[in-house]
């Protein structure tokens, strides 16, 4: 039970950062600079910034709520995502490597090929664009 509690916890933390992120603009005074903050403060909270901790509060009190009645079909989830998890392969540290250094250089390649592509096809077409001048001029 310890374990859901924590779980349904930092599942509500996630929720509240990605409300609060969402939230930002809300919060943003336009225009404004450091110099007249405290006339903002004074202002209060705008419409925008109201609404974002409305919603925020009530999708923070449906999980927990949710969380609550629906714990023992979460805990099952849970514990047979845990099971699924250790029955996972992992590679080696060394095969991990060596994979990592592939995708790299291919990277690499694939990044100079679209960038001589590029200087290729600009300059060409900066030539095309020459040639028509001078037989239109």
């Amino acid at each position: 039970m310890k374990n859901l509690f924590n779980r349904t916890l930092a599942l509500v933390c996630a929720v509240l950062m990605m409300i609060s992120l969402f939230a930002l603009p809300a919060f943003a005074h336009d225009g404004e600079d450091h110099d007249h903050a405290e006339e903002a403060v004074q202002e209060g909270l705008s419409t925008a910034a109201i609404v974002w901790i409305v919603i925020g509060g009530v999708l923070v009190v449906a999980g927990v709520v949710l969380g609550i009645k629906y714990r023992e079909k979460i805990a099952k989830a849970l514990r047979v995502y845990k099971s699924e998890f250790k029955k996972v392969s992992w590679l080696s540290w060394k095969d991990t490597k060596k994979s990592s250094l592939v995708v790299l250089a291919v990277l690499a390649a694939c990044a100079l090929v679209i960038c001589l592509l590029d200087l290729g096809l600009s300059k060409g077409l900066l030539e095309m664009i020459q040639a028509l001048r001078g037989l239109f001029a």
